[in-house]
């Protein structure tokens, strides 16, 4: 299938009417207090907002990625460049995919409005304010990336200025989880810029461990400012090479394997566990952080749990992997994020028992599958679909690995070409532009999240409960990743159903 953006294009080099053809339209349906973003023709005038109402228009603009040959999941060996409309510039009257976005107050009178050529049909319906939303939205952040690309001193005035206006876009979608590190690389180095550590740990002459917290009460300060939390996901105890470092007292890096339940893991995670608990105690942080994991082996997330249990118990865990509950008996994995090419009946089935015991259950997408995703050769509506199915399959949110892991030049070229010529695939590693810019892709996404609240919503109301499920059985998993769906045409039904006054 053809990126609806790119057939937008297609579409007007042919001189065939915008509206005559239906791919969107002059009109946008919205709850009190929602913001929703749509593309628009060309030919429509956007006049100036009603009042309390905020309406901006914006160009998408052309972005190249390369194509390269798929294996599975991965993508290696480049074969040949493409575009697609992608970076949204607010503001633009420059040629290309118009995008327009539309907020109404949450006072909002039902109705409709006009903003010059654009109606605006407000349904009596509130969406709260995204602070209340259920939904368990979690996009990986990179500060170091932002660091790099503006010159910035990690962590200076300069690097939080620069990171403000991504991490409140980030928070107006509903991100629940504010992406911390707690070791050095915890993922190695699996993209153009390597994660640092938050938290300094110092091992002195005498043996003893001095922890310096300054720049992660720092940071999770900022990104509460920012709207983000009130979660903070801590990575990791568990490295993608089992290597964690310290500094000596005279400032040496120091490094050694520490495979969990071995004397290395316990000597270097045991006194940190118990002062970091009584550091979080004292900032009232501790009910909000959670000790992550991602993708590691019942073996190794075993041996951390009953750790964590033994030094300071009360730390919530999370882990984002492939495996069933029931691999691991005997602990507490306060939430699971399953891979959504992994997801069977079975394991949606085990949500409703974990909900009731107040434990999480979500679906991530990182490199895989090919379809449904969010990357360069993905539609913007799959985006959709991948933020609402959560709210149909009865999961608790989405997770992807890159909010902003940012290629060497990603305002123009999303491939990804750097250091140890990694084989994700275009777009993979983002979906936010820098200077705040979102991505077609992003806005699907948030699009397909307000869809799934108000699904939440009405459910809990008791509205349209039978054609909710009616229409559930229609987001085949399957079909979805053999690209077999018309992602359009489900977005379509799904915003009909939930924008329906009765």
């Amino acid at each position: 299938m053809m990126n609806t953006a790119k057939l937008v294009v297609s579409v007007v080099a042919m001189g065939v009417s915008l509206s005559s053809f239906a791919l969107r339209y002059n009109d946008v349906w919205l709850w009190k207090g929602e913001t929703y973003t749509e593309v628009i023709p060309d030919n429509v005038e956007v006049g100036l907002a009603p009042e309390g109402f905020t309406v901006k228009a914006g160009v998408a603009k052309e972005v190249r990625y390369l194509h390269r040959v798929t294996k599975g999941a991965r993508q290696f060996g480049a074969t040949h460049y493409s575009t697609f409309a992608d970076r949204v510039e607010w503001g633009s009257k420059d040629a290309g995919v118009r995008v327009l976005s539309v907020t109404a107050p949450a006072d909002a009178k039902p109705g409709v409005y006009l903003a010059g050529e654009v109606r605006i049909h407000v349904i009596d319906r509130t969406l709260p304010p995204v602070k209340d939303w259920k939904y368990m939205l979690d996009l990986w952040q990179h500060p170091w990336a932002v660091a790099r690309y503006f010159n910035a001193e990690p962590f200076s005035s300069r690097h939080y200025a620069a990171m403000r206006p991504l991490w409140k876009m980030l928070a107006e979608a509903g991100q629940k989880q504010l992406t911390v590190t707690i070791m050095d690389r915890p993922w190695n180095r699996q993209c153009q810029d390597a994660y640092g550590t938050m938290i300094r740990h110092i091992k002195m002459k005498d043996g003893k461990w001095r922890f310096d917290y300054r720049i992660f009460d720092e940071y999770v300060e900022f990104g509460r400012s920012c709207g983000i939390g009130p979660d903070i996901a801590c990575y990791t105890m568990c490295p993608w090479d089992y290597e964690v470092s310290w500094e000596d007292e005279d400032g040496n890096r120091q490094a050694v394997q520490a495979v969990p339940g071995t004397p290395e893991f316990k000597e270097y995670w045991g006194e940190f566990l118990v002062d970091f608990a009584k550091h979080l105690k004292a900032k009232g942080w501790f009910e909000n952080t959670w000790i992550c994991m991602d993708e590691r082996s019942p073996e190794d997330v075993r041996n951390i749990c009953l750790f964590i249990a033994e030094k300071a118990p009360g730390f919530k865990t999370f882990l984002a992997g492939n495996r069933s509950p029931s691999e691991f008996q005997g602990i507490t994995l306060n939430h699971v994020c399953y891979g959504f090419a992994h997801l069977t009946d079975k394991l949606i089935a085990e949500a409703a028992d974990r909900r009731k015991q107040g434990m999480l259950t979500s679906l991530y997408v990182c490199c895989g599958p090919m379809y449904p995703n969010t990357m360069c050769h993905n539609e913007p509506e799959e985006g959709f679909w991948l933020g609402a199915y959560p709210a149909f399959a009865g999961l608790d949110g989405f997770l992807r690995w890159a909010y902003n892991s940012w290629p060497i030049d990603p305002d123009h070229d999303a491939s990804c070409t750097g250091p140890g010529k990694w084989g994700w695939p275009s777009g993979d590693t983002y979906l936010v532009y820098p200077n705040g810019q979102p991505s077609l892709r992003f806005l699907e996404l948030k699009n397909g999240i307000v869809a799934a609240e108000k699904v939440r919503l009405l459910k809990e109301q008791g509205v349209f409960t039978e054609e909710i499920a009616e229409l559930a059985k229609s987001f085949d998993r399957k079909q979805a990743m053999a690209n077999k769906v018309d992602f359009f045409t489900m977005r379509t039904k799904v915003q009909n159903l939930v924008n329906r006054e009765k």
